[in-house]
C-alpha cells in the first residue's frame, strides 16, 4: 500500500515542479499587480476571480489560479476556467468586467 502510494505521489509532484518553471504562479497573491483597475473595483475582482477559485477546486491543481488570473484574465485558461465551471452564461458579464479591472 505504501508504495503504491509513493508511486502515484512522485509522478504528480513531478508535473507539478515542471510546471511551476514555466509558469508564472506568482500572479496567484491577492496582492498581485496585474489588473491596473482593481483597487477601486474589488468586488468586480471578487467575481471574476471566483471563476479561477471554481477552477482550482474542481481540478485541485493550485497552479491554476496564477494561469487563469495572468494578463488580469485575459487569456485561454480563464476560458476554460468558465467552461469547466459551467459560468459561460456569464461570459458576457465577465467581460465587461475584466475590461473594467483592465482600465
Amino acid at each position: 500500500m505504501y508504495r503504491l502510494a509513493i508511486r502515484s505521489w512522485l509522478p504528480v509532484m513531478t508535473v507539478l515542479f515542471a510546471t511551476s518553471l514555466f509558469f508564472d504562479t506568482a500572479s496567484a497573491s491577492p496582492i498581485d499587480g496585474t489588473c491596473p483597475g482593481r483597487m477601486g473595483n474589488r468586488e468586480i475582482y471578487k467575481k471574476v476571480d471566483s471563476v479561477c477559485k471554481d477552477c482550482v477546486n474542481i481540478f485541485r491543481l493550485p497552479e491554476l489560479e496564477g494561469l487563469c488570473r495572468d494578463e488580469c484574465f485575459i487569456n485561454d485558461w480563464f476560458l476554460f476556467c468558465a467552461k469547466a465551471a459551467k459560468r459561460m452564461d456569464e461570459i458576457e458579464n465577465f467581460r465587461v468586467w475584466i475590461s473594467i479591472l483592465n482600465a
